[in-house]
């Protein structure tokens, strides 16, 4: 996974690269300490294998692998929506195309949910 995400990194675009730096910097963090602080994790459950404590061996392995695989699926999300592909809502409605913009809302929904209210998000009615 790590070798996944470094390769999801170096393509990402330009401004997501940017956004990426500046919510670190916003954190107090830099690039150095994020790999530091991933080669202390790996050497503290290295100790804890040596010691046959299994127990917090596997925790701590299936924690790291919790946060490296919702980071990499973070950076697969933002990476698809940057790139235009097709968006879809969360009651599984398309809310945007590859070749529309943002402001436009598709003409195959009905009348009932388009809004002339532009930026809100309308729940959608079970039947």
């Amino acid at each position: 996974m790590l070798v996944a995400i470094l390769a999801k990194r170096q393509n990402m675009s330009n401004k997501d690269a940017l956004l990426e730096q500046a919510a670190m910097s916003a954190a107090g963090l830099q690039q150095a300490h994020v790999i530091g602080i991933f080669f202390l994790i790996i050497i503290v459950v290295a100790i804890f294998a040596l010691l046959q404590l299994k127990n917090i061996t596997w925790a701590m392995l299936l924690i790291m692998n919790t946060i490296l695989f919702g980071y990499l699926m973070k950076l697969t999300v933002d990476s698809g929506v940057s790139a235009g592909e097709t968006v879809i809502g969360p009651d599984g409605t398309i809310l945007r195309h590859a070749d529309s913009d943002d402001s436009s809302v598709d003409s195959s929904l009905p009348a009932s949910t388009k809004n002339s209210n532009a930026g809100t998000y309308m729940l959608p009615v079970i039947a």
